[in-house]
């Protein structure tokens, strides 16, 4: 799994970049480095880019225990829901993460869409500004 993250403090966004193989432990690993940085921020909403990102060893139970696992390791509980969006250039990856928007509602602290392009996903995360 190939990651990186940044933040744009101006939008109030933390950005991951993601490509390859993407597992549980991956995801779980590179959200709590970025949680751990010092420019991290509780209210930032997110965008993730997977860009030739491999999603076969996430089944549908895969997707459930990652999201199980995000929500147990996210502390804000209070406050305006966060939004996060995720960008896929794969029809194939695209379709299940259908399957992750779907039941993200009740898991996630976080409130979750799919997008084919980044202006798209930019103007829904600004939407909530």
């Amino acid at each position: 799994m190939d990651v990186n993250f940044e933040f744009e403090s101006d939008n109030r966004l933390c950005v991951y970049r993601i490509g390859g193989p993407i597992t549980v432990s991956g995801m779980m690993q590179v959200f709590a480095k970025a949680r751990a940085h010092t420019h991290w921020s509780d209210s930032y909403d997110f965008l993730t880019l997977l860009d030739h990102a491999s999603l076969a060893a996430m089944p549908a139970e895969a997707m459930t225990k990652l999201q199980a696992q995000m929500a147990a390791a996210d502390p804000v509980r209070d406050g305006p829901r966060r939004r996060a969006a995720i960008v896929c250039n794969d029809e194939l990856s695209r379709a299940m993460l259908a399957y992750w928007e779907m039941i993200a509602g009740g898991t996630l602290t976080t409130e979750e869409r799919v997008f084919v392009d980044e202006v798209a996903a930019r103007n829904w995360l600004a939407q909530a500004r």
